[in-house]
């Protein structure tokens, strides 16, 4: 897989955006005056817009194509485009997104430029906005930022590995903290020979997400983690800084001595691929059992007429 790039987009490529936006099916326009950030592989994978207004910028149109959500990528271009902007941020948004934007900086907004307020009104009269407003001169300084390679890894029984690591209270997914360079797989294969003894190759590992929460042993920090799902191949150990091992059922989870990201973020999006997967084996098994149906009803038919 290519690597990704964030990009403020020259004005005389942003039919680039808009082509991308009608592929799918966005409404979202580009004024001549937008300011577009990108993010790319190769060809566009998400994009927003920064348009002037009053002393800052109103910012529409955030899209990532569906096989690149939940990689963080959103999130990103909203830094960048948050960065580049000289005054306050505005932007509308469903009420199910603000704990999104508020992630981010975002909060309530209590004044708008009088062209916004306009507009959010005729807006609500056929929807529910929230206005929010991301003020850089007026943010507190952010959490400091971890970022992480995980994994889940599941027995013959379908349970999960979790470990502890010595002097802490949290179980979590084995992994660990990227060095300079490396890409989240090459994390993830460095932690789990030094931590488990375990080798496992790139194909052996899926991607599952990329997810965001309060770090679980590291106050003022947050962890970004690029989520995986592999077959433990072997019992294993404990080793290097990890004191205790355990074993989660595939169920949502409850026990307070579990990391906040598995818990609430890792383990819904794992149950979610599990039922998907079980739903297109039953698809495929009453798939097979039609077409043995059929088959039998004809070797019946032509043994009735002989």
């Amino acid at each position: 897989m290519s690597a990704l790039a964030y990009s403020q987009l020259p004005n005389h490529l942003q039919p680039l955006l808009a082509k991308f936006y009608r592929a799918h099916n966005s409404r979202n326009r580009i004024r001549s005056e937008a300011i577009c950030w990108v993010a790319r592989r190769g060809d566009i994978v998400g994009g927003l817009c920064l348009t002037p207004v009053a002393q800052g910028h109103f910012l529409t149109g955030l899209l990532v194509t569906p096989p690149e959500r939940n990689r963080g990528i959103g999130a990103q271009l909203v830094r960048n485009a948050v960065a580049s902007s000289a005054g306050p941020v505005w932007l509308f948004c469903k009420p199910e997104l603000v704990e999104f934007y508020s992630r981010l900086g975002f909060s309530v907004a209590n004044c708008l430029p009088a062209t916004l307020a306009d507009r959010l009104t005729r807006y609500r009269s056929s929807k529910t906005l929230i206005a929010l407003q991301n003020d850089q001169r007026m943010m507190p300084m952010p959490n400091a930022t971890l970022n992480i390679a995980i994994a889940c890894l599941l027995d013959d029984c379908g349970r999960i590995l979790v470990v502890r690591k010595r002097g802490t209270r949290f179980f979590m997914l084995p992994g660990g903290k990227a060095e300079l360079g490396e890409t989240p797989l090459q994390t993830l294969r460095r932690e789990l020979r030094e931590e488990l003894d375990l080798q496992l190759e790139d194909d052996d590992l899926d991607p599952l997400g990329h997810f965001q929460a309060q770090a679980a042993n590291e106050p003022d920090h947050q962890v970004e983690a690029d989520v995986f799902i592999a077959r433990l191949p072997r019992a294993v150990t404990v080793q290097a800084e990890l004191e205790e091992m355990a074993w989660l059922e595939a169920a949502p989870c409850e026990r307070d001595d579990i990391a906040p990201l598995l818990r609430g973020h890792v383990m819904p999006a794992l149950l979610a691929r599990m039922a998907q997967a079980e739903r297109v084996a039953c698809c495929a098994a009453t798939s097979d059992q039609g077409e043995i149906g059929s088959l039998a009803g004809k070797v019946s038919s032509i043994a009735s007429s002989s």
